[in-house]
């Protein structure tokens, strides 16, 4: 369908476009500053925040791999997760907040307690990270709630995308929204390729939309100075985005900061300000009302790269992000000819977990109930060496 309700909202064709705040980490452990992020959110217009479900315990686990090739290859993922989470305890307060300044709050869950978890707070809708869109059992999971699902495709393959779309659909998932991604961290304007978004369109018959992490002309974290926050978003709607995603931040420069010690700060490339949002917004809006919209020369040019061309591989900027994406991996030991269960977030000996290395979760029910072949340690990749797997 290219069009369905969240909560009250009408999504899609013929709608105005879904505007979402993300909060991420960037609360840096603070409720305070993740209520004003979501009031700053209200202020600029839009129609959502969004919040991630996790616990470093239920993403990962603490085997100290590191995400090599992003710019967070100098931190442990587990030790990484644990700052950035934001706390369970803390959803319901901040659903408060949103209701109060009339946005609509969801998640990203990240495993399938977390799902859990929502479906008691009456989440509206879910949102499926491009990370986590390899991880079939996930998306079964959340596609029996029969709630609008949102996907972002990152770093994904065309087959990769299909697959998400289709686990979907079969497990009962009807209103599907996919959103155009680029998962540089921070992504750069020559990699938006948003010319992919009406293609998308067509080749699923959903909604369409864009998670965006592009702000900067420069991209290399040294430099990042000058933003361009609202062209990559502007031209996505201009090519049909009903649903526009960015990350939201109250002091970027202050995250920067956080971030070279170490202490936080982890989304600060591509998250953008208060004031920014505002600025993407109401372009978004005032382009909507059919009003013109002007660029400088330099814009102009960031917009004719940001459209690109039609592509669903993985831009070279993702290629590193890719190594993060879950797969299986043993979680406690296991004597040979111990049957194999699958955790799915709850007690197991093998789990969908970041980062990759393992098996497609796409294997999981296939493992599950075979033997190990082999005594296995907590924190190996699982590989079909280890499954017994019998000629019947």
């Amino acid at each position: 369908m290219r069009n369905f309700k969240i909560g009250n909202r009408s999504v899609g064709a013929g709608h105005p476009c879904y505007i979402i705040a993300e909060i991420s980490c960037n609360h840096e452990g603070n409720l305070e500053e993740a209520r004003g992020i979501i009031e700053a959110a209200a202020k600029a217009g839009c129609d959502a925040v969004k919040i991630q479900t996790y616990t470093a315990d239920t993403i990962t686990r603490d085997f100290k791999t590191k995400p090599k090739g992003t710019i967070w290859e100098n931190l442990d993922l587990h030790g990484l997760y644990k700052k950035a989470s934001t706390p369970w305890e803390w959803h319901g307060e901040l659903q408060k907040t949103a209701d109060a300044h009339g946005l609509h709050l969801f998640s990203s869950p990240f495993d399938e307690t977390a799902v859990d978890f929502l479906e008691e707070m009456n989440a509206p809708v879910y949102k499926i990270a491009s990370f986590e869109i390899v991880d079939t059992k996930l998306l079964e999971k959340v596609a029996k709630t029969r709630k609008p699902v949102i996907i972002s495709s990152g770093m994904s393959t065309y087959m990769e995308l299909r697959e998400a779309f289709d686990t979907l659909r079969a497990q009962g998932a009807s209103d599907i929204a996919i959103l155009k991604c680029n998962s540089g961290y921070p992504g750069e304007f020559a990699e938006a390729n948003l010319r992919t978004i009406p293609v998308m369109e067509e080749l699923f018959g959903c909604v369409v939309g864009l998670s965006d992490h592009i702000i900067f002309a420069d991209s290399q974290i040294e430099n990042c100075r000058k933003p361009f926050a609202h062209i990559t978003p502007l031209e996505a709607v201009k090519l049909g985005a009903k649903i526009v995603e960015v990350h939201l931040t109250l002091d970027r420069e202050k995250a920067r900061g956080l971030m070279e010690n170490n202490e936080g700060g982890f989304d600060w490339p591509f998250s953008r300000t208060p004031a920014e949002l505002k600025q993407m917004v109401d372009a978004i809006r005032a382009f909507e009302r059919g009003e013109g919209i002007s660029y400088t020369e330099e814009e102009s040019a960031l917009a004719v790269a940001a459209r690109g061309e039609v592509r669903f591989d993985p831009t070279p900027k993702e290629e590193g992000s890719r190594s993060i994406r879950p797969s299986l991996w043993v979680v406690e030991d296991i004597k040979k000819g111990e049957v194999l269960r699958f955790s799915g977030g709850e007690r197991g000996n093998f789990d969908s977990i970041r980062p990759g290395g393992g098996l497609h979760i796409r294997y999981a029910d296939v493992i599950e109930g075979k033997p190990a072949t082999r005594d296995l340690k907590a924190g190996e990749p699982l590989e079909w060496g280890m499954v017994g797997i019998t000629r019947q």
